[in-house]
């Protein structure tokens, strides 16, 4: 029995007509895109899981150790000469009791070298943390005071003030980090005798309280040991990308993102406290504040005439320490091993006696031994930037095949062939044309 179907009356609108043709789905390509248009193509495949991304090259920090290890013998090697020549550097005398204030000058230089070696890792020197060191030291009475506690807090209170200035000058102004720290320093250095007015109004005219002294070397060791601390954190690989990024932010190569701005904001307040401590803790732990001067104001070339002078000693010390002039890399024990080589060797320099004809020679040529001593530190922080970058990652090996092409011939006795290239089949004869 079959089947048929009953006849439909054309035209009847309640029963509209079946399209049965098959719609094909396609999405279009994103516009702009610039590939043609394929109607069969499908919806995208979406990727199910997350894409391993290829890790960052790590520094070789292998030069600086072998840089550091070579610094080890010298400084070794200075404090052997210092070792010899102790009558004629500190006296027939010559005691611990002698060397204190000379430590607690050591301490402060270290502790200001440590920050702004900081400030270079972090591509945004600062040239203002000397002057900001002078000035704790030239107005005991407010960043110090009868209470060192309240002396102190004065002293953050400088440094976040100085903080948002130089933040405000490079992140938003996008000055260059070098002018905006040397337009701190002359701000801080303008601000000392407004300063000492304003500590006489508010009342704090008392001398400077002092803490009891633990001996200027436990003062040392401390400042050692925040130096080694900020050296084994700049190790940390996720550090230094950060180093990397507030230095792009700063020389606007990179985007100012939050988290690079809340870094150079870290990063130029622990510098400036730094820089802060080293002028707090000299005057603090002295008897008087002029001792505190003499033992500061000696290594950093600063005087109440000149507030603000350029001194190579900072400098000398960061260089040499392997610290990178081009940010991100640096030392550990670089920084302690090249600011007691540098005093050790100033010890030895100032103890010798020119000839009889011209006693005040070593005198004169300090200078040239300033220049060369920053000469060899800008020499060797190239160096080991050089050759801590990581290496440059190897191309792939080309798998074309680049030989002479060989026919295949087929091998054996019995081998007859297809039969396809016969030229006597009718396929291999020309057409007629």
């Amino acid at each position: 029995m079959t089947y048929v179907p009953p006849d439909r009356p054309e035209g009847n609108a309640a029963e509209p007509e079946i399209d049965q043709t098959r719609q094909l789905d396609f999405t279009p390509a994103a516009p702009g895109d610039g590939r043609p248009v394929d109607p069969f193509a499908g919806q995208p495949a979406t990727t199910v899981g997350y894409v391993e991304q290829p890790r960052p090259a790590k520094d070789r920090v292998v030069f600086q150790f072998v840089w550091e290890a070579i610094l080890l013998l010298l400084t070794a090697n200075a404090l052997f000469l210092v070792y010899q020549r102790q009558d004629r550097i500190f006296g027939e005398s010559a005691s611990l009791d002698v060397v204190d204030p000379q430590l607690t000058g050591l301490s402060a230089l270290l502790l200001l070298a440590t920050g702004f070696g900081l400030s270079l890792r972090f591509g945004a020197v600062n040239f203002a943390l000397p002057a900001f060191t002078y000035l704790v030291i030239a107005v005991p009475t407010l960043f110090v005071g009868s209470n060192p506690l309240v002396g102190l807090g004065f002293t953050a209170a400088a440094a976040a003030v100085l903080t948002v200035l130089f933040v405000i000058l490079t992140a938003v102004l996008r000055v260059p980090a070098w002018l905006a720290g040397l337009a701190s320093a002359f701000a801080v250095a303008a601000m000392q005798a407004p300063l000492v007015y304003l500590a006489r109004e508010l009342g704090f005219t008392d001398e400077p309280g002092t803490w009891s002294n633990p001996g200027g070397l436990w003062l040392f060791l401390g400042a050692v040991a925040v130096s080694v601390a900020g050296g084994l954190l700049g190790l940390i690989p996720a550090v230094r990308d950060r180093m990397t990024a507030v230095k792009a932010a700063v020389e606007g190569t990179g985007g100012r993102s939050g988290g690079s701005v809340f870094s150079l904001i870290g990063a130029t307040f622990l510098s400036l406290l730094l820089a802060g401590a080293a002028g707090f803790l000299p005057v603090v732990f002295a008897s008087t504040a002029a001792n505190s001067e003499w033992a500061v104001g000696g290594l950093f070339a600063f005087s109440t005439i000149a507030t603000l002078s350029v001194s190579p000693f900072v400098f000398i010390v960061v260089l040499l320490a392997g610290t990178s002039p081009w940010g991100r890399r640096g030392g550990v024990f670089g920084t302690t091993l090249a600011a007691v080589a540098l005093w050790a060797l100033l010890q030895v320099w100032t103890s010798l006696s020119g000839p009889a004809s011209d006693p005040q020679f070593f005198a004169n040529w300090t200078g040239v031994l300033y220049a060369g001593l920053l000469l060899l530190g800008l020499f060797v922080s190239f160096g080991l930037d050089r050759l801590g970058r990581p290496k440059d990652p190897a191309e792939p090996e080309t798998t074309a095949h680049t030989g002479e092409m060989v026919p295949f011939e087929p091998t054996g006795d019995d081998y007859e062939g297809t039969g396809l290239f016969e030229p006597t089949l009718p396929d291999a004869t020309a057409a007629p044309r």
